[in-house]
């Protein structure tokens, strides 16, 4: 059966209408949990027909205010083809909030019965995103009210990423924080760095109870182990033993090198003056020792005698500074050495099942697989995980797969949300074809007029709403189509002639705006003011479209400056001499670039 179309669903505030008795409706309890009414500027609800309906809504309506600051208009905001109802609440068209308030939708005229809807909404303070809630259904009924409860998702006064968690009230990324590894409170050891949310000692796992993670070495004991005693750095001179973290001889003190030559350790007869061992027929000079009472072995570098006498290095280990080692370091139990070093097939996000096999960026390996799990622990709660691995070319963000090329909700970077009515095309954010929208902005369709980013606010082509033109000789001031007066855009304050200036200089103009004592600042690329003034990106982040970014393969060094193909971003990382390439920190040169 073919779908049929609907009209759209009549909004409005049953407050307002004289004597409203409707039969069917459903009240929106809007409630804000744990926000304070001055934190919100704007309350946003999308309003769909509920999944497994065919029905939509086959015409836009333009935007209609019902009350100061309060309105809905419908049509396709973003270019899904799919019309929806956006409903407004907004301070700075005059709304006033409150900790509750109320809203009645009406069904559309018609002898058929009314769709069930989906609704969500959300809360949007000065920078960005405070609160939101999930999609819920409603159906038209007597008396019918749905509670919209929007709960705070901030951690401690910032909204945390789709791959951050919120921890001792800051959004850490649980991925990559050695303080919080993996979850809140799961700090790695010394010299260990968290990869993948799995705490390491370079390349290998963590260590065990005893041992020490030495830097570009591995794990070790520094009690116990000969060429590392009580410290990464202390070497015991050739046939001493380590007890206790204390190089000793035979029993006794360590030796100390004669005048000419290096000291040496006899077994059996202690501290030799000449520098050499008897060793059978033959004598062993240092460093070299005596192994079965006949072959002088260096125990530093021998396969066969690695660190001890007898002591044989597996197929594809290297003796080196008397460990046996995989490319340079010392594996931990269980782990498999691969051509990149020691890795632990379990969880390693670098050689997940099998060496070589890379999960895509974000996501965990957990028991040998990959998998997109959620990590945010907002007030909001953690989002269900999804075990799957996602396909070649996205990204996880917050348990979900995504393509940061054009997903509209992670666009260029997850957590990235371009702005309702914007689309994500090549990584960033646009409106209309072009620039992404910032401070107040809106972005308008141009169904009636040129689109682009406007602020409703005090533009005089879209006074309150996109396409809501003033008469001539008007100007539009919160909201509203004024005779006389000054309206200036951009957050420019008025001058005594009539005219605009940001802190007594010129006004500022395109995508900078007027940002108190900071004056003009270009909200698409400041990192200190991105979007809005006074939202700051995360060090090491860049602000691009009006957005914060990780640097990363799609912007190394710089916005949209992608590495080519099979080439990874580089950049600085802990510890000192590492660099982080895509998710990842490696031994690959300093600084930003291609590698």
């Amino acid at each position: 059966m073919r779908a049929r179309a609907l009209a759209a669903v009549a909004v409005g505030l049953c407050a307002l209408a004289a004597g409203c008795k409707q039969p069917e409706q459903i009240a929106l309890h809007y409630r804000l949990d744990g926000i304070s009414p001055a934190d919100v500027i704007r309350v946003e609800t999308l309003v769909d027909v509920a999944a497994g309906d065919q029905r939509g809504f086959f015409a836009d309506q333009p935007y209609r205010s019902v009350a100061p600051g309060v309105g809905y208009e419908v049509r396709d905001f973003d270019g899904s083809g799919r019309r929806r109802v956006l409903i407004t609440h907004d301070a700075t068209l005059g709304y006033a909030f409150s900790p509750q308030f109320q809203f009645t939708l009406l069904p559309p005229a018609g002898p058929d019965a009314a769709p069930r809807l989906s609704i969500v909404a959300r809360a949007v303070g000065t920078s960005d995103e405070i609160g939101n809630t999930a999609a819920q259904e409603a159906g038209f009924a007597r008396g019918a009210s749905v509670d919209v409860v929007i709960s705070d998702e901030r951690c401690g006064g910032a909204s945390c990423g789709p791959n951050e968690a919120c921890c001792d009230g800051a959004c850490v990324r649980v991925l990559t924080d050695a303080r919080h590894c993996g979850a809140c409170g799961n700090a790695c050891g010394a010299n260990e760095q968290c990869t993948g949310g799995v705490c390491q000692c370079g390349s290998a796992s963590a260590c065990g109870p005893g041992q020490t993670c030495c830097p570009g070495l591995g794990c070790v004991d520094l009690g116990s182990d000969a060429f590392h005693c009580g410290s990464c750095t202390n070497e015991c001179h050739a046939g001493e033993m380590c007890v206790g973290g204390q190089c000793i001889c035979d029993g006794g003190a360590a030796c100390t090198a004669p005048p000419s030559g290096v000291a040496l350790c006899c077994a059996g007869s202690g501290c030799s003056s000449s520098g050499s061992c008897t060793c059978g027929g033959t004598d062993c000079a240092a460093p070299r020792v005596c192994c079965g009472g006949t072959d002088c072995r260096d125990l530093r570098s021998d396969n066969n005698n690695c660190g001890a006498c007898g002591r044989r290095c597996a197929d594809g280990l290297t003796c080196t500074n008397g460990a046996c080692t995989c490319a340079g370091r010392i594996c931990s139990t269980g782990d498999t050495c691969c051509s990149t070093g020691c890795a632990n097939l379990q969880n390693d996000v670098r050689n997940c099942g099998t060496c070589g096999r890379a999960c895509q960026p974000g996501e965990v390996c957990s028991n040998g697989s990959c998998a997109c799990v959620a990590t945010s622990s907002s007030p909001g709660g953690p989002l269900p995980p999804q075990p799957a691995s996602c396909s070649s070319g996205q990204s996880c963000c917050g348990g979900t797969c995504s393509s940061l090329v054009d997903d509209v909700r992670n666009c260029g970077a997850c957590g990235n949300a371009c702005r309702i009515g914007e689309q994500c095309q090549k990584g960033g954010c646009s409106c209309a074809g072009g620039s992404a929208c910032v401070g107040n902005q809106r972005c308008c369709p141009g169904t009636t007029a040129p689109g682009g980013c406007f602020d409703t606010s005090n533009d005089p082509n879209n006074c309150g709403a996109c396409g809501m033109r003033c008469a001539m000789g008007q100007t539009c001031v919160s909201g509203m189509c004024t005779s006389g007066g000054c309206s200036c855009a951009n957050n420019n304050q008025c001058t005594p002639n009539g005219g605009c200036a940001c802190n007594g200089g010129p006004a500022c103009t395109g995508s900078s705006n007027c940002c108190g004592m900071s004056g003009c600042r270009d909200l698409l690329s400041d990192p200190l003011n991105c979007g809005a003034c006074g939202k700051a990106c995360a060090p090491g982040q860049l602000c691009c479209g009006g957005g914060c970014v990780d640097q990363g393969d799609l912007n190394c060094g710089g916005c949209g400056k992608k590495c080519s193909l099979g080439d990874l971003c580089c950049l600085p990382c802990t510890p000192a001499g590492a660099a982080s390439c895509g998710q990842f920190c490696l031994d690959c040169f300093p600084g930003g670039g291609g590698n």
